[in-house]
């Protein structure tokens, strides 16, 4: 299999495979709740995503034009969905919370390893690396915990 097919493959499997997870796992009373977590992390990381692409942390490379749409897909569809998911499973222990986010983390570098050596998706740009990458996972993991219970306690706050 050459590594465009491949690469074609990995990103839209992985893509499928995750909205066909999230289909099974959220219920529709429970979307209404999630929404605002996923629309949260799309603006997020969109914005991470243009910056990240403007000052060179990572490209996608010109010799595979047929993704001019990852962009928009990883920080649309793909990172909301993630986001959503881990929003779901969290619980009142912090204990389990940290577990949850090292699965969560761990899962996210499996998959940014093996797109970096096994596809031509992105690549790294000079200031980046896979400690950076680690970095900026666990960091949006505690951003949407944060986003969360600030968003929530808001509305409580206006409930009331």
């Amino acid at each position: 299999m050459d590594i465009k097919t491949w690469s074609l493959l990995f990103y839209y499997g992985n893509v499928l495979i995750l909205m066909i997870i999230f289909i099974a796992v959220i219920s529709k009373k429970k979307l209404k709740e999630l929404l605002p977590i996923g629309l949260f992390i799309a603006a997020e990381n969109y914005t991470i995503e243009i910056i990240g692409l403007h000052y060179g942390y990572w490209k996608y490379p010109l010799e595979n034009p047929g993704y001019p749409e990852i962009t928009i897909i990883s920080s649309l569809i793909y990172f909301p969905i993630v986001a959503m998911l881990f929003y779901k499973f969290l619980s009142k222990s912090i204990k389990k919370n940290i577990i949850l986010i090292s699965i969560f983390v761990t899962l996210n570098m499996i998959i940014e390893i093996i797109t970096l050596k096994t596809t031509r998706i992105f690549i790294y740009g000079e200031n980046m690396n896979i400690f950076y990458a680690l970095l900026m996972y666990i960091a949006a993991y505690i951003l949407i915990i944060l986003f969360g219970n600030y968003y929530y306690n808001l509305n409580a706050r206006k409930g009331s």
